[in-house]
């Protein structure tokens, strides 16, 4: 195996992007490292233009059992956005160094987004309640320019379901919901 190649499979980590409608409709970024992922809410979703800043607010560490998920939170409705891996850049090789320094560079290997980006901390204190950071996509074969339709209303269903976000809410019942739907249909027999 190619010492790169070699490489790419030692430092690839799982990735997801979520479309969730909280309080209001956002993306979060989450970053599998070190058993959790890491997470970031972007109030106007990633953008596909090199150079194009979005803010990034960190946001708590999720349990790596939240990857995938796709349905109705007691915050509200959560499709998965786009998934895939990612590892970072040679000069963020040092995930933890790279984070306290507020500089992340890495690259994304997802359905939908793919290349280089860069996460870069704008504030660790003061008066937000949480860190501010910005993500930014590096220009790379995969950058988009600013004529190109943005990749938010280009491909805005589920790369698991293909569902909008309405067929999601439509389509979800709880775990509890599908036991007792279950109970009734046997209760029938």
């Amino acid at each position: 195996m190619e010492p790169e190649a070699k490489r790419r499979v030692l430092c690839e980590h799982a990735y997801a992007m979520k479309k969730h409608h909280a309080t209001r409709l956002h993306y979060d970024l989450r970053l599998e490292w070190n058993g959790v992922l890491l997470s970031w809410a972007l109030p106007e979703g990633p953008s596909c233009c090199a150079g194009t800043i979005r803010k990034a607010i960190e946001m708590e560490d999720h349990s790596r059992a939240n990857l995938l998920f796709e349905g109705v939170h007691e915050t509200g409705p959560i499709m998965l956005w786009d998934r895939g891996t990612w590892e970072p850049q040679l000069e963020s090789d040092d995930i933890r160094s790279a984070l306290s320094r507020g500089v992340l560079r890495f690259t994304l290997r997802g359905e939908k987004l793919k290349g280089g980006w860069t996460l870069t901390r704008i504030n660790s204190t003061g008066n937000a309640p949480r860190p501010i950071w910005t993500l930014c996509k590096q220009a790379d074969s995969f950058a988009k320019s600013r004529a190109d339709k943005c990749v938010l209303e280009e491909r805005p269903n589920s790369v698991s379901t293909g569902k909008t976000m309405r067929e999601i809410v439509r389509d979800w019942t709880s775990p509890k919901d599908r036991h007792e739907r279950q109970t009734r249909l046997f209760d029938k027999t």
